[in-house]
């Protein structure tokens, strides 16, 4: 877990695999995630202002995402809404 949040480490492979078989392989229109907050948007990059070569829009690339947030957590809701979409 420790690696996952990492600064200076890249994602592990499999969620590099995962979103490239939802976007190529299964051709999903969309992405939803639920919940407090996810590993996607705590992946290393900025931590507001996402560009094309933070991890989170280059493992998402071209799908749309929708996050729907748990309202009993607003602490930690709103560092992943920072970074999210």
């Amino acid at each position: 877990m420790r690696l996952l949040f990492a600064k200076s480490a890249s994602p592990h492979h499999g969620f590099a695999a995962y979103y490239t078989y939802l976007e190529k392989i299964f051709q999903a229109d969309a992405v939803l995630h639920f919940g407090t907050h996810g590993s996607l948007e705590f992946m290393p990059g900025k931590q507001v202002g996402m560009s094309g070569t933070c991890y989170p829009d280059r493992l998402i690339n071209s799908l749309p995402s929708a996050y729907l947030y748990a309202a009993n957590n607003p602490s930690e809701a709103t560092i992943a809404k920072r970074r999210s979409y």
